[in-house]
């Protein structure tokens, strides 16, 4: 493919990304699928902790959570978070453990919703349930997706802690393993929303590329939570209040990147060869058609 041909066919894709949004309101998608990831993240991390120490021991869990706790950036101290998230995963009854599940669930209505607005296909019915059903597989891989830093806590630990270099590729070690994990999840959200006319080879491709950012934004919060910055300051020193309004905007600026990117990544599968590709009309430009 000549260098021609590429630029033109990177100028279609934005084209076509542009005119796709032209007019929505990606923000508000957005804070949208941020609200349902808000009610979902805490039970997620419940059942993602609580499997992987069914899948290897609860000292296993604890361990490699304090491990994390101790390397962790402390001027948050987002390490008395974590340890406080991993005994409530352990320590929960059964009973009351299963009631996490529906909650759970509730992140893949979220960007079930948001991702159908984002390809300009109208919600149709049941659209929750669709969504809550999309993203079970995630739901039942939790654990083992949890398994993988935990397993690698001691190693990647060492490294943030050495200082100079030593820091620098535990970075990098932990870059590649979250992105594989987030490329995971990533490729069965997109493939799951996606319309079913597309193309699921473009569709993992793009959320390989996807979760690459994501994963380099996640990294960043981490740099973010080593600046001594006190959140509470425009709530009044309520340092909760900072504190969760902090990983509310994070995770809204998350949510934009990942809408964003899967409307690219469908534009670039639907400009197949260059050509300007015939998109399916949103409800709101087929309703100004007809009038």
């Amino acid at each position: 493919m000549s260098g021609v041909t590429v630029r033109r066919r990177v100028t279609v894709v934005l084209r076509d990304t542009a005119r796709s949004l032209r007019g929505r309101d990606l923000s508000l998608w957005a804070a949208g699928v941020t609200f349902f990831a808000v009610l979902a993240v805490v039970p997620l991390a419940l059942v993602a902790l609580r499997g992987a120490a069914f899948l290897g021991s609860p000292e296993f869990v604890h361990h490699g959570v304090s491990r994390w706790a101790d390397a962790l950036p402390p001027d948050q101290r987002p390490g008395v978070a974590l340890t406080a998230l991993a005994n409530a995963a352990l320590n929960t009854p059964w009973g009351a453990f299963l009631v996490t599940l529906l909650p759970a669930t509730f992140y893949g209505e979220g960007l079930y919703r948001g991702l159908v607005q984002v390809a300009g296909r109208a919600p149709g019915a049941f659209v929750g349930w669709r969504g809550r059903l999309m993203f079970v597989p995630v739901l039942l891989l939790s654990p083992t997706l949890a398994v993988v830093p935990l397993a690698t806590a001691d190693l990647v630990a060492d490294l943030y802690t050495g200082g100079g270099w030593s820091t620098f590729w535990g970075i990098t070690l932990s870059f590649h393993i979250d992105w594989l994990l987030i490329a995971l999840v990533t490729g069965i959200v997109f493939v799951g929303s996606a319309p079913r006319t597309a193309r699921r080879g473009p569709l993992l491709l793009g959320s390989l590329a996807v979760a690459s950012i994501l994963t380099g934004f996640f990294h960043g919060f981490l740099l973010f939570l080593a600046i001594p910055l006190d959140w509470s300051i425009p709530f009044g020193g309520l340092a909760a209040v900072g504190v969760v309004s902090a990983l509310v905007l994070w995770l809204y600026l998350l949510h934009v990147l990942l809408l964003l990117g899967f409307r690219l990544t469908l534009s670039v599968e639907g400009t197949r060869a260059g050509l300007e590709p015939a998109t399916e009309k949103s409800p709101e430009s087929a309703s100004e058609s007809a009038s």
